[in-house]
């Protein structure tokens, strides 16, 4: 730790609490330069004091601002967003046409609103729904509120869609107004209560947090997970990114599987078929017999989604690391696993062995020997997951 960070450790370890985010190496060294900049003559205890008061507000936010993360896109993580259009949205709107209550937290620029706009517009929701975008930043969300985005933010867009829903703004290109109606914007920290309430009460139909608890703490991340779960109605959908499993589900949420994703239902909702693949004991693949190396990955693919099931249920965390072990020895580049190992023993209390686990999940995506699994075909969002938590566990040093 440089002497700059031991100086204003007091005023980090306040900033984490307030955010809920592990602050990795570089979030230090960038707060501590914000810090600096402050001029403030007062010692780390009053400068924390400072930032709680209403009169640290404007500088506080500065803070907020340099450790936060705002980088997102305009249909971002295709593959999930398809499962979810397919086995959320689109049975929703068919079983009812009663207009959606959607919250985005930690909206950044307003990608993910206008994303949630695009699909529901698409699915013919009823145009009375609402999107309810929140961020710990309003610097960020005064962007936000324009719903205008730069080309490359719209790089996955469809030509088709891009042509319909947006329409040119000087170098941007903004959302239509019949959706940008659609929209409201409002400053929320997911470490402070009261959580957001749906138009009309009754809890929202579909949460949208994705790569947001990835920069949590562990604390912070089970804590957020159950305000969100709050939040929702009977039957309503949380939906986290593939790098952010629950490991400890909150008993009103079940698992929903699909396939290429996975999501988290209000327990109180009907019963809805899982799409995840059964076990296969017939030792052929689609053009013959399978490989010992295909069963060997075959096997490791059903432990890993036994894994997530399991949480859903309360298995032990001994249960869980043991067949993630297991999958392991099976595929020693199923790199999904690895980082479930690493999320595990992190909570268990062993945070130097969670940090190896890290560590080889990154090299393996990295050296390319990493393949896509069910639920976690991104690698590259994996591959942040990964990187953030081998910071975070090294900036906390031994404990």
């Amino acid at each position: 730790m440089t002497p700059s960070s031991e100086r204003w450790a007091p005023v980090h370890a306040w900033l984490q609490a307030h955010t809920g985010m592990a602050l990795s190496g570089a979030q230090r060294r960038r707060l501590d330069a914000r810090l600096e900049a402050l001029g403030h003559d007062a010692g780390p205890a009053q400068l924390a004091a400072h930032l709680r008061a209403p009169s640290g507000a404007a500088d506080l936010a500065r803070l907020v601002d340099a450790v936060a993360v705002h980088t997102s896109e305009v249909f971002r993580d295709e593959v999930q967003l398809a499962a979810f259009r397919q086995h959320v949205l689109s049975p929703r709107i068919q079983r009812s046409k009663a207009p959606l209550r959607v919250w985005s937290a930690g909206c950044a620029a307003g990608e993910e609103v206008a994303t949630l706009l695009l699909l529901m517009a698409q699915e013919g929701a009823d145009p009375a729904s609402r999107v309810l975008g929140t961020d710990i930043s309003e610097q960020v969300l005064t962007r936000a509120r324009e719903l205008s985005f730069p080309a490359e933010a719209l790089r996955r867009v469809p030509d088709v869609s891009r042509a319909r829903y947006f329409e040119p703004k000087g170098r941007r290109h903004a959302l239509v107004e019949s959706l940008r109606t659609q929209a409201e914007f409002r400053r929320h920290n997911l470490m402070e209560a009261p959580y957001p309430e749906a138009p009309g009460g009754g809890g929202f139909d579909v949460i949208f947090c994705r790569n947001v608890l990835i920069y949590f703490t562990p604390e912070a991340f089970q804590r957020t997970v159950r305000g969100l779960g709050e939040r929702l109605a009977p039957g309503g959908v949380l939906v986290l990114s593939a790098a952010e499993p629950l490991l400890q589900v909150p008993p009103e949420l079940r698992l929903l599987p699909s396939e290429q994703a996975f999501f988290y239902v209000r327990e109180d909702a009907p019963a809805v078929e899982s799409s995840r693949p059964k076990r296969s004991a017939s030792g052929t693949g689609p053009s013959g017999p399978a490989s010992p190396e295909e069963l060997a990955r075959a096997e490791a693919d059903w432990l890993f989604s036994c894994v997530l099931d399991g949480a859903s249920t309360g298995v032990p965390d001994a249960h869980s690391e043991r067949d993630l072990r297991r999958c392991l020895e099976l595929d020693p580049d199923h790199v999904a696993a690895r980082y479930l190992l690493g999320l595990v023993l992190e909570q268990c209390g062993q945070p130097g062995a969670a940090l190896e686990a890290y560590r080889r999940a990154l090299r393996a995506v990295e050296s390319g020997r990493a393949r896509p699994v069910p639920f976690f075909l991104n690698l590259p969002r994996l591959r942040v997951a990964c990187a953030r938590a081998v910071e975070r566990l090294e900036a906390e040093g031994p404990r």
